[in-house]
């Protein structure tokens, strides 16, 4: 992202649950909410709205799968009620994209508001409370973050789909 009107959801050292992969993880799925942003404020969401939600869901799928494993291998107690937060996000993109491919209504301003809302709430509440349960057990992350890096890199060159929100 160029310039500050391309962004819609600034990525501060604040988001940060002191795991670089997930970090990282975390700053892809602010940039594809920041793409549809742009898009919309471009008049072009209609062109770029089918991609950005692929690559959203695709992307965010993911990730919440990466960081359960993680979450079980440390054995943490709340893994349940944090995948319970993962279903809800996913089931309310599915209703989204149902609203969308379906019904052809306009959903942009409704996805834009509620991801960033659900991002920022999800990222410093629960996940920085399992990454703090996990180094305050002394749980070491660098066997899975090679997992999880390999995992993506495996993804990224098999499926080109952030190619269409770029």
């Amino acid at each position: 992202m160029s310039n500050d009107e391309e962004i819609f959801f600034k990525w501060s050292p604040d988001y940060s649950v002191n795991i670089k992969t997930i970090d990282d993880q975390h700053k892809v799925l602010v940039d594809i909410l920041n793409c549809l942003f742009v898009a919309v404020g471009k008049r072009e969401g209609d062109k770029a709205i089918a991609g950005i939600l692929e690559a959203l869901m695709g992307y965010t799928q993911k990730h919440f799968t990466l960081e359960e494993n993680l979450m079980r291998q440390a054995k943490y107690p709340e893994l349940e009620s944090h995948m319970e937060e993962h279903r809800k996000l996913i089931k309310e993109l599915d209703i989204l994209t149902k609203k969308y491919m379906l019904e052809d209504k306009p959903i942009y301003f409704e996805m834009l508001k509620f991801l960033k809302t659900w991002l920022r709430a999800h990222i410093q509440g629960v996940d920085k409370k399992y990454s703090t349960t996990l180094r305050e057990a002394g749980f070491s992350v660098d066997a899975w973050e090679k997992e999880a890096t390999a995992e993506f890199t495996a993804m990224s060159n098999s499926k080109k789909w952030w190619e269409l929100w770029k």
